[in-house]
């Protein structure tokens, strides 16, 4: 459009935050505190001269951490794994129940921290608990971070900054912003002569009654009417379709279950510590909404198992948690944690009922976490959950189909490392590397389902089983740094409407 064309369609609001913008660009909270204008107004007015070329539009996002009341108490007294190291650095080695003793922490917050230098590899376990002396020290500088978070000092997303945001020790508040700056264009509307004139958009009694003194404002009734794009499905669709493709190509059957699950299907079966701290409302979404159905043979050899242990030969045998099981844990409602809870279902719904015959399984289902939102997390995610369950399967044939799953998907560089969970025994992490971030970030993870978590349903045989996080392979496949761009105010509409999936395939299944 010409700068006529242009100026003869702004309005009185139009015009003054055109002017305000002439001196420095302005985010639109900023244009609603110095104006009687509200937001709705600003970002109308805002979008309307976008439109127009009129000005530049950025979203803005701001980032500010600090500490909840655990993160402050933990500031004073020291966070409990700290407090385990310093102990172990003193000590060569020290048994499980004489640290717990020496630490002064609480059930709940001791197990927490033996989680956490676990999964700093800084100690090992056996009859007695030992430490890595470098590692340890490495873990007593996390209290820095505390200090930093409390001197209000900017902060790089690092995993141990996301393991405590997810711990509830540190709080993540992001502000976005639409920021607005005027263009060389719009200063050539600022210049133009009839800028400052006074057009009437709204009609009342006396323009109508006076309308010969009063210009108007023009609307331009042959303008090109933007063609909406063709729709398509979104991106994360397309690619789950594609994943379910590559696994049925691979012999596996899909399950299905709801999203709504029991704390029983969720953690007891798999042998979850009924104080472990994933159950913690800070990691569980829980529902009011009455309680689950929990088939009671089940829930008994569970319990028998958890309390007791098991024994049926000289190396298949289990002493259990060694705790009491609390049944009335057992029933109450959530929203599930991850998917793993409907491949129990169906490993007690088919495999137990059929156990000598072979079965491979997988889901790509929604799961919910109770965290905040960052570069690699989602409050929302889609997992993609398998098993295989044969004879005589080894970790051998695990690393075999995750590798061949990968190469199918055309991710290339991943790499397993030894972990720990709850339910899985040996256990191997999947890593990706990814150049945008330039460091590996976990995709998932996978092991052999421990025997406690399978003979109270009857299995004597080994599952293999794995479970990713959609998001994060997809993020790696087409080279995005932020998780986030793939939903709501960070989305890239852009990259959602142009990218073609089944292009970013090297193969197909």
């Amino acid at each position: 459009m010409d700068e006529i064309d242009v100026v003869r369609t702004l309005n009185e609001t139009d015009k003054k935050i055109l002017t305000m913008l002439a001196e420095k660009s302005l985010t639109v909270s900023e244009i609603e505190a110095q104006t009687p204008l509200d937001k709705s107004s600003v970002l109308n007015s805002a979008r309307k001269l976008f439109s127009k070329d009129v000005i530049k539009l950025a979203t803005l996002s701001s980032v500010q951490y600090s500490l909840t009341d655990l993160g402050a108490n933990y500031h004073r007294t020291g966070l409990p794994e700290c407090i385990l190291a310093k102990l172990l650095i003193k000590r060569s080695s020290i048994t499980y129940k004489d640290l717990y003793s020496l630490s002064g922490l609480d059930e709940k917050e001791f197990s927490a921290a033996i989680g956490s230098l676990k999964k700093a590899n800084a100690i090992e376990i056996s009859s007695v608990i030992s430490g890595n002396l470098d590692k340890l020290n490495h873990v007593i500088e996390r209290a820095k971070l505390l200090d930093s978070v409390g001197k209000g000092e900017s902060l790089k997303e690092t995993p141990e900054l996301s393991d405590m945001i997810k711990r509830g020790i540190i709080k993540v508040d992001t502000d976005l912003q639409q920021n607005l700056e005027i263009t060389e264009f719009g200063r050539k509307i600022l210049q133009h002569k009839e800028f400052n004139n006074l057009s009437v958009d709204k009609l009342n009694y006396d323009v109508i009654k006076n309308w010969k003194d009063f210009s108007f404002r023009e609307y331009d009734l042959n303008a090109e009417v933007p063609q909406s794009v063709i729709g398509r499905k979104n991106i994360k669709v397309e690619f789950a379709s594609l994943i379910k493709d590559v696994l049925v190509s691979m012999g596996f059957s899909e399950m299905h279950s709801n999203y709504a699950e029991s704390t029983f299907w969720n953690f007891d079966v798999m042998m979850f510590k009924q104080n472990h701290p994933d159950r913690d409302i800070q990691d569980t979404v829980y529902i009011d909404a009455g309680r689950a159905t929990v088939p009671k043979k089940i829930l008994n050899n569970v319990m028998s198992v958890y309390e007791s242990g098991f024994s049926d030969g000289k190396y298949n045998r289990s002493i259990g948690q060694r705790m009491d099981f609390d049944t009335k844990k057992s029933d109450v409602l959530i929203l599930r944690g991850h998917t793993t809870s409907t491949t129990f279902r169906y490993i007690a719904h088919y495999i137990a009922k059929s156990p000598e015959k072979p079965f491979k399984f997988f889901s790509i289902d929604k799961v919910f976490r109770n965290e905040t939102m960052d570069a690699t997390h989602l409050l929302e995610l889609y997992q993609i959950e398998g098993i295989v369950y044969d004879d005589n399967l080894t970790l051998r044939d695990l690393t075999a189909y995750i590798k061949e799953f990968y190469k199918r998907i055309g991710i290339d560089q991943i790499r397993l490392k030894p972990t720990y969970n709850p339910y899985t025994e040996p256990s191997l992490e999947i890593q990706g590397f990814s150049p945008d971030l330039g460091r590996w970030v976990e995709l998932g993870n996978s092991g052999i389902f421990r025997p406690e978590t399978l003979r109270p349903l009857g299995i004597t045989k080994n599952i293999i089983a794995w479970g990713f996080g959609m998001e994060r392979m997809l993020n790696l496949r087409i080279g995005l740094d932020d998780i986030r761009k793939l939903y709501g105010a960070f989305a890239d509409l852009d990259l959602l409407r142009d990218v073609q999936v089944g292009k970013i395939f090297k193969g197909s299944p």
